[in-house]
């Protein structure tokens, strides 16, 4: 069985700060250390300990582990054929 890349090239992660509980799950899943908690002022979300996530879109193979283990479906893909 063959890989088949489903995005187009430029295709890109993003998170949405709202839906993002900051449990920690795509930090440890990624293979790439796309990701980065950070802790900062003027939170989105208080109930959650990181404040925000950085994000290394260029490291990205989009492997979608991080889609899979996300629990709040914050997670999303831009640029799907």
């Amino acid at each position: 069985m063959t890989d088949v890349n489903i995005f187009k090239p430029g295709a890109e992660i993003t998170i949405d700060d709202k839906k993002c509980i900051g449990c920690r799950r795509c930090v440890e899943v990624c293979p790439e250390d796309v990701y980065e908690l950070v802790k900062r002022k003027g939170e989105t979300n208080p109930n959650r300990e990181y404040k925000s996530i950085a994000l290394y879109p260029e490291k990205c193979i989009l492997c979608l582990s991080c889609l899979e283990i996300c629990p709040t479906n914050a997670i999303y893909i831009f640029g799907k054929q």
